[in-house]
């Protein structure tokens, strides 16, 4: 059953919007089952800025589902994440080279909490670690875009090597891609010298961009987890060969499903944010609330 709890101090008007979202949540299902959308028991978002190619923040979703029997042989749950952006403010000034831009997501055998620089990811593992890790995939990049060698996603094939060949991070401690799967989306091509950028449309809990599933993954266990992102922007294959790994673009994203009291792990809540603009409203309210099946986004211009 959903709850609103806390809205005491809001506007007559907000508690409107948020009981119409919390019909139109309880309305939408997708089965476990089903890898084209999904029906998020737990999901969280963080904004990062990816300069110069996005003028705005972009925001990373995960999201996640759990089946208690999964495949008949144990829990499993289903994994999901997506990007939103303002996908029109795009700079094309700052394309001089064909490049692509893709993003990752790497879940399993890592905990911690999300804290200090590097989108969070500094507090998981320190920043020298983050520091590795993006020079060990700029290095990695740079030595595929200047090998001669055909590739089509270039981060992608970098995870690759890396999960069959692990690079020494000796700051990092554990493995940091000891991990079955790291799914990888590219969303934004570059194209020179008419500086057209395509960007994939943002995605959504009922059009992820990709879903996944962990066996023998408890949603307990999956609500502990830390997830990391990578972001890359690199020159694409059929581009002039960077000068230098730098020219390779490298964020990392660190984020957790938010968690309640420890009789329940898991904190079913979805942050609602609603754009109203006109005469009558002149700010940007958030709108919290905990519900165990919602995923609801209005814009109204």
């Amino acid at each position: 059953m959903s709850s609103c709890r806390g809205f005491g101090h809001l506007r007559p008007w907000v508690l409107l919007v948020a009981f119409t979202l919390l019909q139109c949540g309880s309305a939408q299902f997708c089965s476990f089952w089903n890898n084209g959308c999904i029906d998020p028991l737990a999901q969280t978002a963080v904004a990062f800025s990816f300069p110069p190619l996005f003028l705005d923040p972009i925001t990373l979703f995960y999201s996640f589902d759990s089946s208690s029997s999964g495949k008949g042989e144990g829990p499993m749950t289903k994994t999901a994440f997506w990007l939103g952006y303002l996908d029109h403010n795009i700079n094309p000034q700052v394309v001089d080279t064909n490049r692509t831009s893709e993003i990752a997501l790497r879940v399993g055998n890592l905990t911690g909490t999300p804290t200090g620089p590097n989108n969070g990811c500094d507090g998981i593992w320190g920043g020298r670690c983050s520091h590795d890790i993006k020079t060990s995939l700029q290095a990695t990049m740079f030595q595929l875009a200047t090998s001669g060698d055909y590739y089509n996603q270039p981060l992608a094939t970098a995870l690759d090597q890396f999960m069959m060949t692990p690079p020494v991070l000796p700051s990092c401690g554990a493995p940091v891609f000891d991990v079955a799967a790291i799914p990888v989306q590219d969303f934004a091509y570059e194209q020179a010298p008419s500086q057209e950028v395509t960007v994939m449309k943002p995605g959504s809990s009922h059009h992820p961009w990709q879903v996944w599933y962990l066996d023998r993954m408890t949603d307990v266990q999956q609500a502990s987890q830390v997830a990391v992102g990578i972001v890359s922007r690199s020159p694409s294959f059929d581009s002039h060969p960077p000068l230098s790994p730098d020219d390779i673009q490298i964020e990392l994203v660190c984020l957790q499903a938010p968690k309640a009291h420890p009789q329940d792990p898991v904190l079913l809540r979805t942050t609602i944010e609603i754009d109203l603009v006109g005469p009558f409203f002149l700010d940007r309210p958030s709108v919290f609330f905990s519900s165990s099946r919602l995923d609801c986004r209005c814009r109204w211009l």
